[in-house]
């Protein structure tokens, strides 16, 4: 969504939008400077587009203050607001934008951090313990942990062993594969124009 509010916004293409948004996306407008422009390379003989930060960082602002207010009517509606006593976690890409905490904070006026995957994790591979991947990891522990729990002693096939999280990690397994097939299914293989 915000990549599209970029693309439409500043007129340019949808793979210059989210390098945009990835390196120099801000969540709060006013923490920009005025003067601080960005230029895009132009397309086909045309010329760089410039574009100032603050102005990105405006349509960004508005997209993840829509995003916030729905996500807090949800946490209120659940009834479990007075519940969250240690607070909002935020985890995915869009944690990573800049003063995304300070945002929300200021919105629900509830502690707010950035959740990252645990890290004891994926040692030696730094791209799992991005926020972006949080979820995604934690989904993959718990349906490991569910399998062990479900599965353990009940004598399954011959030759099927279960093992814990860390005598897997140990060896490299199903977490070294995991690391391996998401790199495969996430590598960027397009030639996305770089920004100046």
């Amino acid at each position: 969504m915000i990549t599209e509010d970029i693309k439409e916004g500043c007129t340019i293409i949808r793979s210059q939008a989210e390098l945009l948004k990835i390196k120099f996306g801000s969540a709060l407008s006013k923490q920009m400077k005025d003067n601080e422009i960005v230029s895009i390379p132009g397309l086909r003989g045309r010329e760089p587009k410039e574009i100032s930060v603050k102005n990105l960082a405006s349509i960004i602002q508005a997209r993840m203050e829509e995003i916030i207010e729905n996500v807090y009517y949800e946490i209120r509606n659940s009834g479990f607001e007075k519940k969250l006593i240690a607070g909002i976690v935020i985890t995915g890409g869009g944690s990573q934008l800049k003063h995304i905490t300070q945002l929300v904070e200021y919105i629900t006026g509830m502690d707010t951090r950035i959740g990252y995957p645990n890290e004891h994790l994926g040692q030696g591979y730094d791209e799992v313990k991005s926020p972006m991947y949080a979820t995604g990891v934690g989904l993959v522990i718990k349906g490991l942990q569910e399998y062990d729990k479900n599965n353990f002693g009940k004598g399954g096939d011959k030759g099927t062993t279960t093992s814990t999280p860390e005598a897997r990690e140990r060896k490299g397994g199903w977490f070294k594969f995991f690391v391996d097939k998401s790199k495969e299914l996430l590598s960027d293989e397009s030639d996305d124009p770089t920004l100046k």
